[in-house]
């Protein structure tokens, strides 16, 4: 996975969001502070899903195989007992 194009996507999104907002009347009513925080607000939890998927994904090695493929045998006598 190429991180500059998932970085650009996960910014685009944000980008739309955020324009979505303004054009639907998000903003009205608020200052500028609560813009400011609204839009960190809504990159930031883009950027942090992103981030905690990509890690997701990125740990899942099969690393466990070995055990899995162990216990396979235990857990399939269980099922014919019942």
């Amino acid at each position: 996975m190429d991180f500059p194009k998932v970085a650009a996507g996960t910014v685009l999104l944000a980008v739309f969001t955020v324009l979505g907002t303004y054009f639907f009347g998000g903003f009205t009513g608020l200052s500028t502070g609560g813009v400011i925080a609204l839009i960190l607000g809504v990159t930031l939890s883009y950027a942090l899903g992103v981030g905690l998927m990509a890690a997701v994904f990125h740990s899942s090695r099969f690393y466990d195989d070995n055990a899995h493929d162990a216990a396979l045998d235990q857990f399939k006598d269980r099922r014919k007992d019942t």
